[in-house]
């Protein structure tokens, strides 16, 4: 079965019904949905939507996320000591919200469903294309 590692901006997407990105990480969100796929969402992730739903700036918070987590298809990261080590080791992602969610997926080798443009050109983690 294959994983994927998702940003906060593809899940907020996701979840408000709205086409993720691509089609290969739209698909992959869908097969999460059919049991056929898991999507990790990073701690990180889970942190800046209650900032930016407490904000009024996105429709979904922590209440409809935790509905994904009652399917073993979407499953929650916890930030460790061996993510942030990851994290210190890229140096091309100068955001450091960004970068632990890079390093999540660094650190679990998994590709990241992202379309934040300084992530897809980091050379120290791989994006679902």
């Amino acid at each position: 079965m294959d994983s994927f590692v998702t940003d906060t901006q593809a899940l907020v997407k996701f979840m408000m019904g709205k086409k993720v990105i691509n089609n290969k990480s739209h698909k992959a969100y869908q097969a999460a949905d059919k049991g056929k796929s898991i999507i990790i969402i990073p701690a990180i992730v889970l942190m800046e939507m209650l900032y930016l739903f407490e904000k009024n700036r996105i429709d979904v918070g922590l209440l409809q996320t935790e509905e994904l987590f009652k399917s073993q298809n979407y499953q929650f990261e916890p930030l460790n000591f061996d993510i942030l080590k990851t994290a210190s080791e890229i140096k091309d992602i100068p955001e450091l919200h960004d970068r632990l969610i890079a390093a999540t997926a660094r650190y679990l080798k998994l590709p990241l469903i992202t379309n934040d443009p300084v992530i897809k050109d980091s050379k120290f983690v791989k994006i679902l294309k």
